[in-house]
């Protein structure tokens, strides 16, 4: 009984061997897709810029983009745009050569479908200004531009100009438009975008009430009344170069005694306006002092009862107060019987010690705001108090270059070069105008 047991067991396990080697052994039931190969017809452009779109017409191309690629002299294109069963938009790239194009869908390649010249990419060399207001001429000078005025563009962050000309291939001129930003400057030759660097938009500024230009003299450019100077123990004023013809240069005063002793008297009044700006070059060779305040103007009156009722900018205050450091400082202060109240704005720089930089300070009662430019950006800003008025009393103590208080603190030492007072409050825009025409 046993010996016929293990016969049937080894049957049934030669049986499952024979079983199990078949079914592993069984053909496998895979279907294999067949794809048409692509039959491209034509190619348009034949030659453009690097990035260009280029589209190839046909028929077999099936729809699935993935399954595309196309190369341009042997340089395989990164973008495909777009894949329909009769047509392919593709992107010429970047580092592309001139050479055969060629197509392969899935498995089927077709080695040339045409050939595509590369063209050498425009280049805009220079710019003949980078700030304008509309309707100025610029000029924009390269290669690659072409001859044709039609084939052109020329945006100012977004908004088209006016091409006028094309000379030779490589000079463009080019008319602002209106109504623009300050931003890019974009110039498009046959759709290829060339960057050519960034344009400021330049406002109207409206002449200022008072302007002194120091061409040897004290007199007014606008205004009328000249200005005066109150030496005292100081010294005497001299002239040196300016921005633009000369510029008046003050040694500065030493000794805190009180008293005026080296002052650039304006006319009275000539700065009392609630809505106020004063703009102004400075030249400012490092601090006499780090123990004192040196203004470079300072608008009060003499009236004692009112005599803090004034507003000034200052090339650097005393290095110890306030943690101000050397960084510049507009003031103003409301000291009006028995009334005291300092609003001081510490601006975040310094005047560097080298070359002429160009000073702004608005303070407006609209707003209740005074700020502070330097080099048409802004560096301080402050709020102004509700009792903000600078029209209480006579401004007779208009001075540049010291104090209007008489206070203990030693002058300003250095250059000044186109004051300029205007009877509203400048613009970001405006400031930047003038800083950029000095």
């Amino acid at each position: 009984m046993k010996s016929y047991l293990k016969k049937i067991s080894y049957f049934l396990a030669m049986f499952c061997i024979i079983a199990s080697y078949v079914s592993c052994n069984k053909p496998a039931n895979i279907t294999v897709y067949s794809y048409p190969a692509p039959l491209p017809s034509g190619m348009t452009p034949t030659s453009g810029y690097p990035l260009t779109n280029v589209t190839i017409t046909g028929k077999s191309f099936g729809t699935y983009p993935n399954a595309v690629t196309v190369s341009f002299g042997g340089i395989k294109a990164d973008t495909i745009r777009s894949c329909t069963d009769n047509q392919i938009v593709v992107q010429v790239p970047a580092n592309a050569v001139s050479g055969r194009v060629t197509l392969k869908v899935w498995t089927h390649t077709v080695d040339s479908i045409g050939h595509f010249t590369v063209l050498t990419p425009p280049v805009v060399k220079s710019v003949s200004s980078n700030a304008g207001a509309p309707g100025d001429v610029i000029t924009l000078k390269g290669t690659g531009f072409g001859s044709v005025v039609a084939n052109l563009a020329l945006s100012f962050n977004g908004t088209p100009g006016t091409v006028n000309t094309v000379l030779n291939d490589t000079l463009i001129t080019a008319t602002v438009p209106n109504n623009f930003t300050s931003g890019k400057l974009i110039l498009s030759v046959g759709g290829y975008p060339v960057q050519a660097g960034t344009f400021t938009y330049l406002t109207y500024v409206a002449a200022p009430v008072y302007q002194l230009d120091f061409e040897g003299n004290l007199n007014a450019t606008i205004g009328g009344s000249a200005a005066t100077y109150i030496q005292g123990k100081g010294s005497p004023y001299t002239f040196i170069k300016g921005i633009d013809g000369q510029a008046i240069s003050l040694a500065g005063y030493l000794v805190a005694d009180g008293g005026t002793h080296q002052a650039i008297v304006l006319p009275t009044n000539a700065g009392q306006y609630n809505e106020l700006s004063v703009s102004c070059w400075v030249y400012h060779p490092g601090n006499l002092s780090s123990t004192y305040f040196e203004p470079i103007f300072d608008f009060g009156t003499s009236n004692n009862a009112l005599k803090n009722n004034q507003i000034a900018l200052l090339a650097a205050a005393a290095s110890w107060w306030n943690s101000a450091g050397e960084n510049a400082v507009a003031r103003y202060i409301y000291d009006i019987n028995g009334t005291y109240q300092e609003t001081n704005s510490i601006t975040s720089q310094s005047i560097p010690q080298t070359g002429w930089h160009h000073m702004v300070l608005t303070a407006s009662k609209t707003n209740h705001q005074m700020i502070t430019y330097m080099d048409g950006a802004v560096i301080g800003t402050i709020a102004l108090p509700a009792n903000y008025d600078l029209t209480l009393a006579t401004m007779d103590h208009t001075f540049i270059g010291s104090h209007s208080d008489y206070s203990n603190n030693w002058d300003y030492a250095g250059g000044v070069d186109k004051f300029q007072i205007y009877n509203y409050v400048l613009s970001a825009n405006q400031v930047y105008t003038l800083y950029y025409k000095k």
